[in-house]
């Protein structure tokens, strides 16, 4: 260690010489105050060890009682002697402070148990409406939670099934792009769908193999994406979908008519609706529970985002594919 340490001299020392108390609390201050720490007497601590390399002379205790600053840890020169034997000595030190009082955010008054994962990318508000799904294999919720907030992800960005299936499970099986691909293909057809459906509901999803696991996620995953899809028509020119919330029934419904696009949202609690398309955007909001309704002016093949958010859906919205069919 060099003298110009970014680790100040005194906060070391310290470190070394404190011994632990045994009342200290967690969130107690580590050390005294600079008045406390001057009265201390010298006598008190402990004297410093001699190392190889700075052995006591006469002539050193003469230079060192006309200098009270002085240390003989800290004394300039080369100190690569006893580097190792004072870094053991530090890292013993900070793991018994760390163990005897552990750190705590700014926001924690004492120890805390946090969850092993968090569910990131989607609100807890949209997740009940997923054990409603016709699902085999008891899918755990966790994995569910996983692939709504990626199909709500990818649901406008991917037309094809295959391929949305695919990039809706890959993040929970990112080593398995073969198996994905052959597996997607074959969910992808419904005969495969209602084949399979009776067969897989005998598996659970915790013991199932790697194969059944993914063809599993991904009838979960064809699940959200019908549920969160609206597809209209001139010939078909109204379709509903329902969304059950923690907060209650959440409805929306498109309708198609000359060549305009109305999206009517019931909303269980205050919240708002975002419509999107390729050149424009509307939205609206409430306060209270009812219904909100958009118009957009738009034409066959076009393809719309809708964000409904609630008040308890913490910024996170739930986002339908809205589509006008040719």
């Amino acid at each position: 260690m060099n003298r110009d340490s970014d680790i100040p001299e005194d906060l070391l020392l310290k470190l070394l010489l404190e011994p632990l108390a045994a009342d200290d609390s967690p969130s107690g201050t580590r050390f005294s105050s600079a008045d406390n720490a001057e009265s201390v007497e010298p006598e008190s601590l402990p004297a410093p060890p001699l190392y190889p390399g700075y052995e006591s002379t006469p002539a050193a205790s003469t230079d060192n009682a006309s200098n009270a600053t002085y240390n003989p840890v800290f004394d300039s020169g080369d100190l690569s002697t006893v580097q190792p034997h004072f870094e053991a000595l530090l890292k013993r030190r900070l793991r018994q402070e760390i163990a005897h009082r552990p750190p705590l955010f700014p926001w924690e008054k004492g120890l805390q148990d946090y969850p092993d994962a968090l569910q990131s990318g989607v609100a807890s508000i949209w997740l009940d409406h997923l054990k409603n799904l016709s699902v085999p294999g008891e899918v755990p919720e966790d994995v569910l939670a996983n692939l709504l907030n990626q199909c709500q992800q990818v649901t406008n960005d991917l037309r094809q099934t295959g391929r949305r299936l695919v990039a809706a499970v890959e993040s929970l099986f990112p080593d398995q792009p073969q198996t994905l691909e052959y597996i997607a293909g074959l969910v992808a057809r419904p005969a495969y769908r209602s084949a399979q459906t009776q067969t897989l509901a005998q598996i659970d999803y915790a013991s199932a193999s790697t194969q059944q696991q993914v063809a599993l996620a991904m009838l979960a995953a064809q699940g959200i994406f019908e549920a969160l899809s609206l597809t209209v028509s001139e010939a078909n020119p109204t379709q509903e979908q329902p969304w059950l919330t923690t907060s209650g029934l959440l409805t929306v419904r498109a309708t198609y008519s000359n060549s305009q696009l109305e999206v009517r949202a019931v909303l269980p609690t205050g919240g708002s609706v975002v419509l999107t398309s390729v050149d424009e955007t509307a939205g609206s909001e409430r306060s209270t529970p009812g219904e909100l309704v958009l118009r957009l002016a738009t034409h066959p093949g076009a393809l719309h985002r809708l964000d409904v958010s609630l008040e308890q859906s913490q910024g996170l919205p739930l986002s339908f594919q809205v589509m006008i069919a040719e």
